[in-house]
């Protein structure tokens, strides 16, 4: 945005000392207009360049210009080529650069190199501009991935404690019928090889998504008193499926980090709720009492927050607050099959 306001300040600066040019009464209104078309081009940039290949190749053929005002009016043509070019793609910016210079013969050698240089310029500057626009896509498309990851490594622990469950339960089943007949001693056989099998499975997945495995138990909303005092809960919070409370966690973990970072002195406010069938979070902070510290890098904290309360089917969303602070609000949904 700064560069975009730069550019159109310098353009019109640009444009109205142009105009100001024309040693005779008729350079002086040519002049106008075409300073007219510089400015245009900022919106417009291939029906001015169209109008100033125009207006120079009939000012040369009716009303052929002193060499000053020959100066100024290709200084207005190669502007408006360095616009469209910096929009334009580059085959597009080729061919636009190659026909605006062609009525540059008039001008001699020097301006057809104004005209050429300044298409290049604008093409190097694009191209700039789209390779670094497409390396942001990609950063944000492996946050995305490593944001999942990370989920899925944490999620694999309370599956990995279900299906574990299950398998106990299956081979405890048959001793708690006497004399249990071979199909049930089978049918219990077969849901415990099935739980192991799954489990195997779930630990190879973990080798693949994490390198460094912790056996650590997985956090959840009844650890919220020690990630943060004072927090604001009502409903019973420990009846929530494994996962929503982990993910819920996660969020509230990661909105009071991102306060503290970014809004050092601010007084941070948690509320989480169990409300019917949704789980509602709110962290909030006030104004920042100092400029934040210098980060040692950016981190993926409300795209992971994101991703977590969409993969559950809820919704989050952040914003400032009316005091100068900032709010994290997200609602869960919470059903058996969460």
């Amino acid at each position: 945005m700064t560069f975009r306001l730069l550019l159109r300040a310098l353009v019109v600066v640009a444009a109205a000392l142009l105009a100001m040019t024309g040693d005779d009464q008729f350079a002086q209104v040519t002049a106008i207009v075409h300073a007219a078309m510089l400015v245009a081009a900022l919106w417009w940039p291939v029906p001015a360049w169209a109008a100033s290949t125009a207006l120079l190749t009939g000012v040369h053929l009716v009303h052929p210009p002193t060499a000053t005002d020959a100066v100024y009016g290709w200084t207005v043509q190669a502007g408006i080529v360095l616009l469209l070019a910096l929009r334009e793609t580059p085959r597009t910016t080729a061919a636009f650069t190659l026909v605006g210079a062609l009525p540059a013969v008039f001008g001699g050698p020097v301006a057809v190199a104004a005209v050429a240089g300044a298409g290049a310029a604008g093409w190097l500057v694009h191209s700039r501009q789209e390779a670094r626009d497409r390396l942001a896509g990609q950063l944000a498309e492996n946050a995305v991935l490593e944001e999942r990851a990370r989920i899925a490594r944490e999620l694999h622990d309370v599956v990995a404690h279900h299906m574990s469950v299950i398998s106990i339960q299956a081979d405890a089943g048959p001793y708690r019928v006497s004399d249990p007949p071979p199909e049930l001693t089978e049918a219990f056989a077969t849901i415990r090889a099935t739980a192991l099998e799954g489990l195997a499975e779930l630990r190879r997945l973990l080798g693949v998504l994490r390198a460094d495995p912790s056996t650590a138990p997985q956090p959840s909303l009844a650890d919220l008193d020690r990630l943060v005092e004072g927090a604001d809960t009502s409903g019973d919070l420990g009846s929530l499926p494994p996962g929503v409370s982990l993910n819920a966690y996660r969020i509230v973990q990661e909105a009071v980090t991102n306060a503290m970072r970014h809004a050092p002195g601010a007084t941070v406010g948690v509320r989480v709720a169990l409300d019917g069938g949704e789980l509602r979070i709110d962290v909030t902070n006030t104004a920042p009492g100092g400029p934040p510290a210098p980060s040692p890098g950016a981190g993926h904290g409300i795209l992971g927050m994101r991703e977590r309360a969409a993969m559950l089917g809820g919704t989050l969303t952040t914003g400032p607050t009316g005091d100068g602070g900032w709010a994290v609000r997200a609602v869960l949904p919470v059903s058996e099959t969460s």
